[in-house]
């Protein structure tokens, strides 16, 4: 998709259709006075000096122009930039570009809405472009926060596992599983290649499996312990879809707006 014109809103048509036909009316008169021939062999030395001041002049108005406008918006992106300046790190890699889209599109969306020229309905699509684009960008700059909703949602569905041991001693080695206490022990599943299940507890500061004081509890618990493993799964792969889902809705709005946005 390449640049292409955008309907004017109707209170500026007018002004730049004036605007327009007076840079074709100041056109039509420069051609019709220009004369053939050389144009400046037959000036003396004092026109020929005049001629040269008059351009000097126009062209340190023009550098003096610029140079406020130069410094005006220095200052201004000196205001808007400076806290996204401030945080970024050359190690921050996709967070820091993200940080830059944000802080651009966000200036843009401000300034689309204040100034903007084009007609309303396409201004409109172009601002709401904008902002969906800002918030996908937001997910995106913390990608744990995909995961942590889906497990967030799981945990909702059992309060009771909040207190899950997940990290335990064994003979000064540290290890890992899902556990829920149970009496004087916890029931739960070990994580590894050769994982434990069922009833534990402390024997001379090993982790022990050992009878249950309740097997029917303990199977009961093991069995809540499988669903909730296979729904924090589940989760992981959910969180996976919506990521994808997101960077592809993403790839959509650029190419659909990226040279729409602007005025």
């Amino acid at each position: 998709m390449l640049i292409r014109s955008q309907p004017l809103d109707s209170q500026y048509s007018e002004k730049y259709k004036s605007h327009l036909k007076e840079s074709e009316e100041m056109t039509e008169r420069n051609i019709q006075s220009q004369r053939i021939g050389q144009l400046f062999d037959d000036m003396d030395f004092d026109s020929e000096c005049s001629f040269c001041f008059k351009r000097w002049i126009i062209w340190k108005y023009r550098d003096v122009r610029d140079f406020y406008y130069d410094s005006k918006y220095a200052i201004r992106n000196y205001r808007i930039w400076r806290k996204t300046i401030n945080s970024l790190r050359p190690w921050d890699g996709f967070s820091g570009l993200i940080s830059v889209m944000q802080t651009h599109l966000k200036d843009y969306i401000e300034t689309e809405e204040k100034y903007g020229h084009s007609a309303r309905d396409f201004k409109n699509q172009k601002i709401a472009s904008a902002k969906e684009t800002v918030e996908l960008l937001e997910r995106m700059k913390e990608p744990h926060e995909y995961t942590s909703r889906r497990r967030a949602e799981v945990d909702a569905k059992y309060p009771e596992y909040k207190s899950l041991i997940t990290e335990y001693k064994n003979g000064g080695v540290s290890s890992s599983g899902r556990f829920v206490a149970l009496g004087q022990g916890w029931v739960g599943m070990e994580s590894g290649r050769n994982p434990r299940e069922g009833y534990f507890e402390f024997v001379n500061g090993i982790f022990e499996l050992t009878t249950s004081p309740d097997q029917h509890e303990t199977d009961r618990l093991l069995d809540e312990l499988r669903k909730y493993n296979e729904s924090i799964d589940a989760a992981y792969m959910l969180a996976e879809i919506d990521s994808d889902k997101d960077f592809e809705r993403l790839s959509v709005l650029l190419k659909e707006n990226l040279y729409s946005w602007w005025d």
